[in-house]
């Protein structure tokens, strides 16, 4: 014969069975699917430009000295020789320390590549932080030394 007692027990063994089963139904249940659009990757380049008002470009290595080779803000073309035959030279002066540079196409001077020279004139590629430029120099003529 069953007691009160056992009635008691058998409700508890009940009641925390059903609570695993329940518990256990609501994990094995599937989450509602989320809406998901795709999202396109944008990468935008962060372009700096430094004005230098006669400073050292801070961006540049304090220990390369001589062999970044010179500015080209500093430099001007002071005379070509040119000979298509054998190859033109340019020559080139640093403004800042007074350098001469002698230069034929496709000498490389730092960053700056020579392009091309021409009678007069000498093109050049400058290349900083990976983006190129081209530049053209040309010699000044002296109206003082002219004949």
């Amino acid at each position: 014969m069953m007691t009160r007692g056992d009635f008691m027990t058998r409700g508890a063994v009940l009641a925390v069975s059903g609570a695993a089963v329940a518990l256990a139904l609501a994990l094995s249940a599937k989450p509602a699917e989320a809406q998901t659009t795709p999202i396109a990757n944008v990468y935008e380049r962060e372009i700096f430009t430094y004005p230098s008002l006669g400073r050292r470009d801070p961006f540049r290595p304090l220990n390369a000295g001589e062999q970044i080779g010179p500015n080209f803000e500093d430099l001007t073309l002071s005379g070509v020789l040119f000979n298509p035959g054998i190859g033109s030279v340019a020559t080139l002066t640093d403004r800042k320390t007074g350098r001469r540079y002698r230069a034929r196409e496709g000498d490389v001077l730092g960053d700056i590549r020579v392009a091309a020279i021409r009678s007069g004139e000498a093109d050049f590629v400058i290349t900083s932080f990976g983006i190129s430029r081209r530049e053209t120099l040309t010699v000044k003529v002296d109206k003082e030394t002219a004949g």
